[in-house]
């Protein structure tokens, strides 16, 4: 066994004891265990104290050889689980809206492949989907607005995708590569 196969085996090994940290912590909180033991004063914070235990042990993990990417996801959807799972539904479908955003935006941001960047502005579009149908349900649960307004949505999105497929294949029959760093058809 040579030594990348090692030093990969052991990053996955902290992710993992990170994500069952995270678990376990989760658990605990959820089902009511660990507020229950906290003191008085302090039981009212307790998806705080989980949140900043979450985000401490992400950083020890990133600091022993985790891999960032996942040990980034798995802080971020526990912190998410931490904090709104006591709220109210409204809140738990914007903060999920504004997660996914984030992520579509990161991808879009970060990736030179252009497949990764149309499939990142899709993210975007279902985060703001997600929103329209969530405020429709409960600030305005008669009338249909949101959802008609996600459908428009879905339709731009979908004659997004196909223009924007369509122009990554004609440039990669030019170019013989989806790397968007690569892309100067149209410099002078």
């Amino acid at each position: 066994m040579n030594a990348d196969t090692t030093a990969q085996k052991s990053s996955t090994t902290v992710l993992l004891v990170y994500l069952a940290a995270v678990l376990f912590l989760l658990g605990g909180y959820i089902s009511g265990g660990l507020p229950s033991i906290m003191p008085e004063g302090i039981r009212d914070y307790a998806e705080g104290f989980v949140f900043c235990v979450i985000a401490i042990l992400g950083v020890i993990a990133i600091q022993m050889g985790a891999p960032v990417a996942p040990a980034l996801s798995v802080g971020t959807w526990g912190g998410f689980l931490a904090l709104t799972f006591h709220q109210e539904p409204l809140v738990r479908y914007l903060t999920f809206g504004a997660a996914l955003f984030a992520i579509g935006m990161y991808g879009m941001v970060v990736s030179r492949n252009a497949v990764r960047v149309l499939m990142s502005i899709e993210l975007m579009l279902n985060a703001v989907n997600i929103n329209l149908v969530a405020f429709a349900r409960y600030v305005d649960p008669v009338a249909v607005k949101g959802q008609v307004f996600a459908i428009f949505v879905l339709t731009v999105a979908a004659a997004e995708a196909a223009v924007g497929l369509a122009i990554v294949l004609a440039i990669y029959r030019n170019v013989a590569t989806v790397d968007m760093e690569r892309f100067n058809l149209l410099k002078w």
